[in-house]
């Protein structure tokens, strides 16, 4: 991580407090708290919202920073990764939690420009899924954009469960994400996508079923194979 990300990681963070104290803080008063000149923040963010909107970004870059920490990464199953990914954004947001329940909806959820933090998610579970060598043969096909979308939004749906768990240290949330990545990976590493797409091809190549299937009227394999006996005992 470079040192100007670092910094600016570090104003983020002081931004999130400021924002709870007063969300129409000034950047002077940030650069007057952080031992800088408001000058030296312009040169890295151009307003107050994108400094707060940063927050959510940088906790990826947390996230990615950590990976080159952990020895035999390489190696941890898809479920580990997925829930190493998860785990650790949960536990950052709990380091600044109340700014993250309110401002999480509006900002990542309904966000209507684009955001820097759901694009990095979104490469994030690429990335993941794409270098897992156990995940099925076939499943290549249904990784793509929509299915990462649609595990953010599972995401959203862990971070509302988060906001209303009240359980120790977040216990309940820990223990969701950790059922929810197994059941991912149970799906991509069982080759249940593999067997049916087997099974599609093998039917849809074998004659007798492709001829019902392909006239113009679509019947029932064991009544084409009926039809078809009385047509030629009627020819004969």
């Amino acid at each position: 991580m470079t040192i100007e990300t670092r910094l600016k990681i570090n104003i983020s963070e002081a931004a999130t407090e400021h924002f709870l104290i007063n969300p129409r803080f000034t950047i002077q008063s940030l650069a007057g708290s952080l031992n800088m000149s408001a000058e030296d923040i312009f040169d890295l963010f151009p307003n107050r919202r994108a400094i707060l909107e940063y927050y959510y970004e940088s906790r990826l870059y947390l996230y990615q920073d950590s990976i080159t920490e952990i020895d035999g990464y390489d190696q941890y199953t898809l479920s580990e990764k997925l829930s190493h990914l998860f785990l650790t954004l949960l536990d950052s947001f709990e380091e600044q939690r109340e700014f993250v329940l309110t401002t999480y909806k509006e900002w990542v959820v309904w966000n209507k420009r684009k955001s820097a933090f759901i694009e990095i998610f979104l490469d994030e579970l690429k990335t993941i899924f794409t270098n897992d060598p156990k995940t099925s043969r076939y499943s290549a096909i249904i990784q793509n954009r929509l299915l990462w979308k649609s595990i953010l939004l599972q995401f959203h749906g862990l971070i509302a469960f988060w906001a209303n768990d009240s359980s120790r240290m977040r216990e309940n949330s820990m223990a969701l994400a950790d059922k929810w990545t197994s059941f991912i990976e149970e799906i991509f590493y069982t080759h249940i996508i593999d067997k049916g797409f087997d099974l599609g091809k093998f039917l849809w190549m074998n004659a007798s079923l492709n001829k019902c299937i392909t006239g113009e009227n679509v019947t029932f394999p064991t009544l084409c194979g009926r039809e078809q006996e009385i047509q030629e005992k009627d020819h004969e």
